[in-house]
Order: C-alpha cells, then sequence, then structure tokens
C-alpha cells in the first residue's frame, strides 16, 4: 500500500473544517428556555445568521435575532409648528380663502376652536431654513404650499418651489424665545399679521409700521406633531 505524505494533512484539514462548522452550528443557537434566540452576526442588512447570502466575511460581530418576535419598524414622527398670533389667539392656516381679482389664494388665520384648521392639518407649516441670512420658507403640511408676501403688502399660498426672495421669512426672536416672533419679510421689509373679519374674510396682511400694529405682528411658534 503506498501511503502519501498529503493524507495526513487532508485528514487534518478535513477533521479542522468539521470542529470548525460543529462548533459554528452549535455556537449559532443559543437557547433562552423556549428556543427564540439565535446567535448572529452585525450587517449592513442588520442581525443576520452567520454564514448566511448576506456575510461572507471571517470576523463576526455577535449579536442576538429573536426567532419568536417580530418587530414591525417604525418611522420617526415628523415635527410640524403652529404659528400663533399673540395679540388674537388664530393661527396661520392654508384654507379656501380666495383673492377675486387675481384668484389667488390668500395666506389666512383660524380660531384655535376650528376643527377644519385642527383635525385637517390646514394650520401646520414646515419652517424650511434657507441656509442664508437666518431665513426660512414657511410650507404648510397639508397642502404643501409656500407662503410668499407681495407688494400689495399680502401673504398669499403658492405652489411649487420657491423662485425669489419673496418667499423667504426671518425671524426676529423677541427676549431670544420662539415663544414672541416677528416674521419679516426679506424681500419687502414688512412684518406679517392676522386680520379676521368674518368667518368666510381673513387675511395674513404685512406691515411696516410696528409702532402702531406692534402687538398685532408678534406670533408664538410653538412645534407638535405633524
Amino acid at each position: 500500500m503506498i501511503v502519501s505524505w498529503r493524507t495526513p494533512v487532508i485528514s487534518a484539514v478535513f477533521l479542522l473544517t468539521l470542529a470548525v462548522t460543529g462548533e459554528a452550528t452549535e455556537s449559532n443557537y443559543v437557547r433562552d428556555g423556549v428556543g427564540c434566540q439565535a446567535s448572529g452576526c452585525v450587517t449592513q442588512q442588520g442581525c443576520v445568521p452567520r454564514y448566511s447570502q448576506y456575510t461572507t466575511v471571517l470576523y463576526c460581530q455577535r449579536c442576538v435575532i429573536d426567532r419568536c418576535r417580530s418587530v414591525e419598524p417604525t418611522m420617526p414622527r415628523r415635527i410640524c409648528y403652529y404659528l400663533t398670533s399673540i395679540a388674537s389667539g388664530q393661527r396661520l392656516a392654508a384654507v379656501e380663502n380666495y383673492d377675486r381679482r387675481t384668484s389667488q389664494r390668500y395666506a389666512s388665520v383660524l380660531h384655535t376652536s376650528d376643527d377644519r384648521g385642527d383635525e385637517e392639518g390646514h394650520d401646520k407649516w414646515h419652517l424650511i431654513a434657507s441656509g442664508r441670512d437666518h431665513g426660512y420658507y414657511i410650507r404648510n403640511f397639508r397642502t404643501g404650499e409656500y407662503l410668499r408676501v407681495q407688494e400689495n403688502n399680502f401673504a398669499y399660498l403658492a405652489q411649487g418651489q420657491p423662485v425669489d426672495d419673496s418667499f423667504l421669512f426671518k425671524p426676529h426672536l423677541v427676549d431670544g424665545s420662539w415663544s414672541c416672533v416677528l416674521l419679516q419679510s426679506v424681500c419687502y421689509g414688512g412684518y406679517l399679521y392676522g386680520e379676521r373679519y368674518s368667518a368666510s374674510t381673513n387675511f395674513v396682511p404685512m406691515t411696516r409700521d410696528l409702532q402702531r400694529c406692534y402687538r398685532e405682528s408678534l406670533w408664538r411658534v410653538t412645534s407638535v406633531y405633524c
């Protein structure tokens, strides 16, 4: 019988492979009393069983797989803002309020007890930093429209992306707090304030005379889930 020198080497490799595979298989499952937990490796796809299709690297950062419970991923809730007039308690909102001359939609103010504002989210806004001069774009959560002021000193709602500084507002924090803010138009220099005449007639004009309309121009900005 001819015995090659390779025979002991092959046998040793085969035995080592069995030992490693047996150890990996044995340590891959960790009993927790009811057999629900298994040991896995951390990958970009999460905690997966070792030697699965997701990982081929030798190094394994251990983790535990719960095979008896499925946890649904939860998306973080987004933050919106209420902009409330301090003088009247009315909130800035986007509702059906049209300028008959131009068919554009006015920005409006609603009482906090108005159901159409509270339930449908027309009084919730995103404040989007512009990245320059501490200015913000103000976009309605429900309609996606942006707040915009025009030369006639009224605030309107506009679809699409902002194209100029008429969409841009600079907040002036009174006493350094968002609980009392002046919202100044970067383009025209005026300040927003709410004015409501009736349930169907209300506007958000702009004033440059803070001596006459200072209190009416103060807003309270509070965070709320969208």
